[in-house]
């Protein structure tokens, strides 16, 4: 159980610093045009 609570929580913050890598080259890529 406890590490089934671990991976889902080092899945989500995967999942969170993914998107936040998108979001800042999607925003660097949009302010060099």
């Amino acid at each position: 159980m406890l590490e089934a609570f671990f991976i889902a929580l080092l899945i989500l913050a995967f999942a969170a610093v993914t998107g936040f890598m998108a979001l800042t080259v999607k925003k660097l890529f949009e302010g060099q045009r």
